[in-house]
C-alpha cells in the first residue's frame, strides 16, 4: 500500500493538472483526483502493467462523468444563474474629482491653443462625442471629406510641444464651462462654435 500512495503521489500533479484542464475548476480538480485516489488505492495490485495510464484513464473518467452531472444540473436548475451584482455606491472623492477636472482641463487647454474654432469643434465631436463622419458634417455645414481631413490634420497638431493661438484666462474658463456643460448634458450643439 505505501508503494501505491508513492506511485500515486508521483503523478498527483500530473492527475491535477488533467482534471483543472477538463473542468476549470480547482475546487472539482481536487476532488476528483481523490477519487481517482481511492480507485487506485482500491485496484493497486502488482497486475497493473502501466500504473500512469490507469491513473489517467481513471481521472478522465472521473471528470467525464463529473461533467455530465454538471450539464444535468444546469439543465434542471431554476433558481438564478449569477449570483446578484454589488451595488456600491461609491462616488469618487473630491480630491479625485478635481484631479480629474484639472487633467480635463489641462488636455481641453491643449485643444484649445493648437486648434481654431472650427477644427476644435470638428475634432471634439468626432474623437470625444464619437460622432460619426457624417453626423459631424451635418452639424458643422461641411462636407464629410472635408470633416475627415479637418480630424486628420487636428490630431497631429493637439499632439505639437508649442500654441498656434494665444488662449486668455477668460476664453479659456468660459469654453471650458460649455464644454463641460456638453459633455453632461450630451448636447452636441454645444461644442459647435457657431
Amino acid at each position: 500500500m505505501i508503494a501505491a500512495a508513492q506511485v500515486f503521489e508521483q503523478h498527483r500533479s500530473r492527475l491535477f493538472g488533467l482534471a483543472y484542464r477538463m473542468l476549470g475548476m480547482r475546487c472539482e480538480a481536487e476532488e476528483v483526483v481523490q477519487d481517482a485516489y481511492l480507485r487506485w488505492h482500491q485496484a493497486a495490485s502488482s497486475e497493473t502493467q502501466c500504473p500512469v495510464a490507469f491513473l489517467v484513464t481513471i481521472t478522465t473518467r472521473i471528470c467525464l462523468d463529473r461533467l455530465r452531472e454538471l450539464k444535468q444540473s444546469r439543465e434542471q436548475y431554476f433558481g438564478p444563474w449569477l449570483p446578484e451584482p454589488i451595488v456600491e455606491d461609491e462616488a469618487p472623492s473630491p480630491e479625485a474629482q478635481h484631479e480629474l477636472a484639472e487633467d480635463v482641463s489641462i488636455a481641453f487647454l491643449a485643444v484649445l491653443e493648437r486648434l481654431a474654432p472650427e477644427e476644435r469643434a470638428v475634432f471634439l465631436l468626432h474623437e470625444v462625442f464619437d460622432y460619426d463622419y457624417d453626423e459631424v458634417a451635418e452639424m458643422v455645414g461641411k462636407s464629410e471629406a472635408a470633416c475627415r481631413q479637418i480630424v486628420c490634420r487636428a490630431r497631429p497638431r493637439v499632439r505639437e510641444s508649442r500654441a498656434r493661438y494665444v488662449v486668455t484666462v477668460e476664453s479659456r474658463e468660459r469654453l471650458l464651462k460649455k464644454f463641460f456643460a456638453a459633455v453632461t448634458s450630451g448636447d452636441r450643439k454645444a461644442v459647435c462654435p457657431w
